[in-house]
């Protein structure tokens, strides 16, 4: 391949990062509903299905930090894409951790 057709042209780069932002955009989503799925799952009596959502919680943490990764990554992509600079992706974890320290007491 020469050196005329390595060069990818502004309106490629464009698109290819609005393809990528999609795609991001569209994962962040289901990562999101998988978090959701998770919380439902640890609420059961089962055992077993409150183990698998703690290490689906665990691998959906990991995920969401990627993908903050990602889309840091998509907005230096900006002075190709303007769109990308207006509409920058909203940033809400997907995974809340918090620590109770007084529970109530059982009513008898």
């Amino acid at each position: 391949m020469d050196a005329e057709h390595a060069q990818a042209t502004p309106s490629q780069i464009a698109l290819l990062a609005n393809i990528l932002a999609l795609s991001t955009r569209n994962m962040t989503a289901i990562s999101a509903m998988l978090a959701q799925l998770a919380a439902l799952l640890a609420k059961s009596r089962d055992l077993h299905l409150q183990n698998a959502a703690q290490g689906m919680l665990d691998q959906i943490t990991t995920l969401g930090a990627d993908l903050d990764m990602q889309w840091d990554l998509i907005q230096s992509l900006e002075r190709f894409c303007p769109l990308l600079a207006r509409t920058p992706p909203a940033r809400t974890a997907l995974v809340t951790e918090i620590t109770l320290t007084d529970l109530p007491k059982p009513q008898r």
